[in-house]
């Protein structure tokens, strides 16, 4: 849970810089990545943190359920852009002389949901693979 942790903080960190360095600009995939980590980790936190509200014999449910969440915390993240672009970019420019804007257009807000969801995805395929699954059942 520790790893999992950090390794979120570690992207909010390297959102951050993405932001300061003007990344988002100049990188095209650098948005996509963090999505994409944003999501395997975040499933893998709750997986962990969830762990005792589980239920023990139901892989496709507790699968739903981990999509779900963070599915639900990729379209919180989405809002808190949105809420960003309305009212921090004139700040960030006054107070650190940073033009940035924290939004795409709505293909953008569909493509981080979609990573959000393929890392949490790729986390509960490699979670059963390294179980000796091949596919969910319930």
């Amino acid at each position: 849970m520790k790893t999992a942790f950090l390794s979120l903080v570690a992207i909010f960190v390297f959102n951050i810089f993405g932001l300061y360095f003007g990344w988002y600009l100049d990188y095209f995939w650098f948005d996509m990545t963090l999505h994409f980590l944003g999501g395997f980790f975040m499933a893998i936190f709750l997986s962990i943190y969830l762990k005792d509200h589980l239920l023990d014999n139901s892989k496709l449910k507790n699968t739903l359920i981990i999509l779900g969440v963070v599915s639900f915390v990729g379209v919180t993240w989405e809002f808190a852009e949105y809420i960003a672009n309305q009212t921090l970019i004139e700040p960030f420019y006054k107070y650190f002389g940073v033009k940035s804007y924290f939004m795409g257009d709505l293909a953008d807000t569909v493509n981080d949901l979609t990573l959000d969801m393929l890392g949490a995805a790729s986390f509960a395929w490699l979670h059963l693979l390294r179980r000796g699954k091949t596919a969910i059942k319930n």
